[in-house]
């Protein structure tokens, strides 16, 4: 399965200075790691307490022996944490932990639950190919981009920690004209993300310049053979020259070079997945512009699975079952939940 930044021990104790404990569950054989999670828990209230496990657990080999005896040991720790309620969001190739989580009583549940929004589709482009191969599998106007923006005078460089305020205040604005709220911390969080990750060559950042002016912002994880392009920050302006489209080709191109086989754009419009799942390459009305752009990258599109929680009380989760079916009390649990932090 694909390893990902929030199932390392340094994720965890970044989100500790946010209030969150962690709590590694480990599975061995013959002295060797076969699998494990991590599981992050905070209080909700005076008297509850809330965990998920984000993009878990994570096997070496799939062995249903392994995953069963995995799985019961995440909910027997949930149990001895006195959590009330849990959410997994499954790796991307997690298919064959689904029907053993519904046996353990979990369920898809319903929109509001935490964490908000899970990632229901992304797209990853393969980098065994050459350079030259990469470019041509891509749409021929997002090729064009790319060479007119190695032409047009911009400038890339690699970001370091004093680059961090920038990427924020790109993040922000690009924000801003799409009408959205920034969904990471913006303050401190960023500084200290980097103090874990960047001195274990884990994130990246690519910045293109005008004349010394950061134009656009690039925040890549990069774990074993997969890249991810977690957050992008745009000022709006040097829209003629491409900033974005070179920011990305060269966070590719340095994927490539350092051993990755993958980069995921992470994130892609759900309604025009299951468009081009159903056969039509046509976009459908109102879905995302910025999906338009990661497709002409030419990578593929990878749906995902939607969170699976469990109510270590079987007869809390009944509403919430309920919930699918009724909308009226779908909008009351979702006022219980609508300020959690868990998002």
């Amino acid at each position: 399965m694909a390893p990902h930044h929030e199932q390392t021990s340094l994720w965890g104790n970044l989100q500790g200075r946010r209030g969150w404990e962690a709590v590694r569950i480990i599975a061995r054989r013959n002295g060797g790691i076969v699998g494990g999670t991590q599981l992050l828990y905070r209080p909700f209230g005076r008297l509850f307490r809330l965990g998920y496990i984000n993009r878990g657990p994570l096997l070496d080999h799939y062995n249903p022996i392994v995953r069963d005896a995995l799985l019961d040991a995440i909910v027997g720790y949930a149990m001895k944490l006195r959590l009330v309620y849990l959410a997994l969001i499954l790796p991307y190739s997690g298919r064959q932990l689904i029907e053993p989580l519904k046996r353990l009583g979990f369920f898809e549940g319903p929109d509001f639950l935490p964490p908000r929004t899970p990632m229901l589709s992304t797209i990853v482009l393969d980098l065994s190919p050459s350079l030259e191969d990469i470019l041509r599998g891509m749409k021929d106007t997002q090729r064009k981009h790319i060479r007119q923006a190695e032409r047009r005078g911009l400038s890339m460089r690699m970001g370091n920690k004093s680059d961090l305020r920038s990427f924020a205040r790109l993040l922000i604005s690009l924000c801003e004209r799409r009408g959205e709220r920034p969904n990471i911390p913006t303050d401190d969080f960023l500084e200290s993300l980097w103090d874990a990750f960047a001195p274990q060559g884990q994130v990246r950042l690519f910045i293109a310049e005008q004349e010394q002016e950061a134009v656009t912002a690039l925040l890549v994880f990069h774990m074993d053979r997969w890249a991810r392009s977690w957050r992008i920050g745009w000022s709006g302006k040097y829209s003629e020259k491409r900033p974005n489209e070179l920011a990305y080709w060269e966070a590719i191109k340095w994927a490539k070079a350092a051993g990755c086989r993958y980069f995921d754009f992470v994130g892609f419009d759900t309604k025009m997945a299951n468009a081009m799942a159903d056969g039509n390459q046509t976009p459908p009305s109102g879905t995302c512009g910025a999906s338009s752009f990661k497709l002409g990258f030419g990578g593929t599109v990878l749906p995902l699975y939607p969170r699976y929680c469990l109510f270590l009380n079987p007869l809390l989760g009944i509403p919430f079952r309920l919930a699918n079916r009724s909308r009226m009390l779908s909008r009351a649990l979702a006022g219980l939940f609508s300020k959690t932090g868990l998002g």
